[in-house]
């Protein structure tokens, strides 16, 4: 089979896409961010060229050299790496043309854009993947209670409203008020934060941005999230059914277990 093009950015998610793609019987060739990719990806991938974010040229240059033709994007790529280490090339110059602004979803629509310009088809992240998203449901085995369903139902909506502003995917509400609100610090640094404002009992939402492209950008959750939470106090995490994908995903349910965390997976909002 035709091997297939991993861009690889921050967390344990790059590494999931490459060995389920490789138990599938895929070569995986892997275009690791500096700064950002985990070490591991070079024992999870065939093969693994580390380069810088700007680097553009070199990416394409690498995935034509292996014959790909396939690729997708995994992992997160904070935004300070465009501050602390600003190196693009002639190639990078282009696409960054091409962008209106800064934020995530432009920026990731431009880049998919680009590379299919440059003769590459851009799978889905969460190609391989399906068993690691979540159903509609509770997903533990404790059960919101009616305080924290009507956060959930709250929550779900300011979610979704800052989606579509594309500033983040992630919430923290109590008792119906907004405490945090997720930009470029992350979903676990919200957490906190909202933890640290409102005590325990905070709920936490997150979900994609209404019509965002599953190609890239699916919002992720895992163990740091849960380890995150039960040392904040918060007690729920809402996520979107069938979009979102669930790292480490039995480790984090039963940690989510132990530690008096509900899980539950919600609809798309119509």
């Amino acid at each position: 089979m035709e091997p297939v093009g991993l861009i690889a950015g921050e967390g344990s998610f790059p590494l999931l896409f490459a060995r389920a793609a490789r138990r599938s019987g895929r070569r995986v060739v892997a275009c690791a961010i500096e700064n950002a990719a985990p070490a591991e990806i070079e024992t999870a991938a065939d093969r693994t060229y580390w380069v810088g974010l700007g680097k553009i040229g070199r990416i394409l240059e690498h995935f034509r050299s292996e014959g790909v033709k396939e690729l997708v994007m995994c992992g997160r790529i904070r935004k300070e790496i465009f501050f602390k280490h600003p190196s693009i090339d002639l190639v990078g110059l282009r696409l960054l043309g091409r962008l209106g602004d800064m934020r995530t979803g432009g920026i990731l629509n431009a880049a998919a854009d680009f590379l299919e310009s440059e003769g590459f088809s851009v799978r889905s992240s969460v190609t391989f993947l399906g068993d690691h998203l979540p159903t509609a449901g509770v997903l533990t085995r404790r059960t919101p209670d009616d305080r924290e369903e009507s956060d959930v139902e709250f929550g779900i909506r300011m979610a979704q409203s800052i989606a579509a502003l594309d500033v983040g995917q992630t919430v923290v509400v109590k008792n119906r008020m907004v405490v945090a609100v997720e930009a470029v610090e992350g979903t676990n640094e919200t957490i906190e934060r909202g933890g640290r404002i409102a005590g325990a009992g905070c709920v936490v939402v997150k979900t994609n941005a209404p019509g965002r492209d599953l190609r890239f950008d699916v919002p992720t959750v895992g163990l740091a999230t849960i380890h995150r939470m039960r040392d904040s106090g918060a007690t729920v995490l809402a996520v979107q059914a069938g979009q979102t994908l669930l790292l480490e995903k039995d480790e984090m349910l039963a940690e989510s277990d132990a530690a008096g965390i509900s899980v539950v997976g919600f609809e798309s909002p119509a």
